[in-house]
Protein backbone atom coordinates (compact mmCIF):
# COMPACT_ATOMS: atom_id res chain seq x y z
CA UNK A 1 0.00 0.00 0.00
CA UNK A 2 1.52 3.72 -0.36
CA UNK A 3 2.50 5.52 2.02
CA UNK A 4 0.96 8.51 0.36
CA UNK A 5 -2.42 7.76 1.36
CA UNK A 6 -4.51 10.31 2.74
CA UNK A 7 -6.04 8.39 5.13
CA UNK A 8 -2.29 7.93 6.70
CA UNK A 9 -1.25 11.88 6.38
CA UNK A 10 -4.38 12.83 8.66
CA UNK A 11 -5.55 12.54 12.36
CA UNK A 12 -8.21 10.14 13.30
CA UNK A 13 -11.73 10.82 10.81
CA UNK A 14 -14.70 12.81 12.25
CA UNK A 15 -18.06 12.66 10.95
CA UNK A 16 -19.65 15.40 7.90
CA UNK A 17 -23.01 16.18 8.82
CA UNK A 18 -25.19 19.12 7.43
CA UNK A 19 -26.80 21.44 10.42
CA UNK A 20 -29.88 20.01 10.92
CA UNK A 21 -27.69 16.90 11.83
CA UNK A 22 -27.97 14.58 9.01
CA UNK A 23 -25.13 12.18 8.67
CA UNK A 24 -23.22 12.21 5.03
CA UNK A 25 -19.99 10.51 6.30
CA UNK A 26 -19.28 8.52 9.00
CA UNK A 27 -15.29 9.25 8.39
CA UNK A 28 -14.32 12.20 7.20
CA UNK A 29 -10.85 13.15 6.99
CA UNK A 30 -9.43 16.17 7.10
CA UNK A 31 -6.87 17.21 5.03
CA UNK A 32 -5.08 20.78 6.78
CA UNK A 33 -1.38 20.16 5.69
CA UNK A 34 0.05 21.04 2.12
CA UNK A 35 1.24 17.54 2.31
CA UNK A 36 -1.93 16.21 2.78
CA UNK A 37 -4.23 18.61 0.29
CA UNK A 38 -1.61 18.05 -2.30
CA UNK A 39 -2.05 14.17 -2.14
CA UNK A 40 -5.73 14.10 -1.99
CA UNK A 41 -7.40 11.52 -3.49
CA UNK A 42 -4.94 10.92 -5.78
CA UNK A 43 -3.01 7.81 -3.98
CA UNK A 44 -6.32 6.56 -2.35
CA UNK A 45 -8.22 3.95 -3.34
CA UNK A 46 -11.91 5.19 -4.32
CA UNK A 47 -13.83 6.55 -1.40
CA UNK A 48 -16.98 4.40 -0.17
CA UNK A 49 -20.10 5.72 0.33
CA UNK A 50 -19.14 6.85 4.16
CA UNK A 51 -15.94 8.46 3.15
CA UNK A 52 -15.31 12.17 2.48
CA UNK A 53 -12.33 14.05 2.82
CA UNK A 54 -12.18 18.11 3.97
CA UNK A 55 -9.57 20.24 2.54
CA UNK A 56 -9.18 23.20 3.99
CA UNK A 57 -7.73 25.90 3.18
CA UNK A 58 -8.91 25.19 -0.63
CA UNK A 59 -11.09 26.72 -3.40
CA UNK A 60 -10.05 24.23 -6.29
CA UNK A 61 -9.78 20.69 -6.60
CA UNK A 62 -9.33 18.49 -10.13
CA UNK A 63 -10.20 14.77 -10.53
CA UNK A 64 -7.28 14.11 -13.04
CA UNK A 65 -6.10 10.49 -12.58
CA UNK A 66 -9.25 9.93 -10.91
CA UNK A 67 -11.07 6.57 -11.81
CA UNK A 68 -14.49 7.53 -10.86
CA UNK A 69 -16.68 10.38 -10.02
CA UNK A 70 -16.58 12.37 -6.91
CA UNK A 71 -18.90 15.09 -5.29
CA UNK A 72 -17.79 18.42 -4.16
CA UNK A 73 -18.89 20.68 -1.91
CA UNK A 74 -17.39 24.44 -1.85
CA UNK A 75 -17.46 25.81 1.69
CA UNK A 76 -17.26 29.34 3.10
CA UNK A 77 -15.60 29.89 6.76
CA UNK A 78 -18.70 29.55 8.18
CA UNK A 79 -19.34 26.03 6.54
CA UNK A 80 -22.02 27.64 4.29
CA UNK A 81 -22.18 25.48 0.76
CA UNK A 82 -21.46 28.13 -1.98
CA UNK A 83 -21.20 25.54 -4.99
CA UNK A 84 -22.22 21.79 -5.15
CA UNK A 85 -20.71 19.83 -8.30
CA UNK A 86 -22.24 16.63 -8.06
CA UNK A 87 -20.62 14.62 -10.20
CA UNK A 88 -17.07 15.84 -10.62
CA UNK A 89 -16.32 13.80 -13.40
CA UNK A 90 -12.95 12.17 -13.94
CA UNK A 91 -10.29 14.69 -15.67
CA UNK A 92 -12.46 18.06 -14.93
CA UNK A 93 -11.63 20.73 -12.67
CA UNK A 94 -13.47 23.27 -10.72
CA UNK A 95 -13.16 26.68 -8.49
CA UNK A 96 -15.22 28.79 -6.45
CA UNK A 97 -13.47 32.12 -5.80
CA UNK A 98 -13.98 32.89 -2.28
CA UNK A 99 -14.09 29.33 -0.80
CA UNK A 100 -12.55 28.63 2.28
CA UNK A 101 -12.94 24.52 1.83
CA UNK A 102 -13.99 21.54 -0.43
CA UNK A 103 -15.65 18.51 0.98
CA UNK A 104 -15.04 15.51 -1.34
CA UNK A 105 -16.81 12.52 -1.09
CA UNK A 106 -18.34 9.65 -3.27
CA UNK A 107 -20.47 11.15 -5.87
CA UNK A 108 -23.89 11.09 -5.39
CA UNK A 109 -23.53 11.89 -1.65
CA UNK A 110 -24.37 15.43 -1.89
CA UNK A 111 -27.31 15.25 -3.82
CA UNK A 112 -29.79 16.34 -0.87
CA UNK A 113 -27.35 19.40 0.14
CA UNK A 114 -27.84 23.10 -1.61
CA UNK A 115 -26.27 26.08 -2.05
CA UNK A 116 -27.20 27.45 1.41
CA UNK A 117 -26.75 24.42 3.70
CA UNK A 118 -23.85 24.39 6.64
CA UNK A 119 -21.65 21.01 6.72
CA UNK A 120 -20.01 20.47 9.78
CA UNK A 121 -16.95 18.28 10.72
CA UNK A 122 -17.29 16.43 14.18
Amino acid sequence: MSRLRVDRLTGLPGQLVTGEGVVLALRCHTASSLRARLVGLLATPDLTVDEALWLEPCSSVHALALRAPIGCAFLDADGRALRIVDPLRPWRAASVRGARAVVECRAGVLEGVTCGDVLIRR
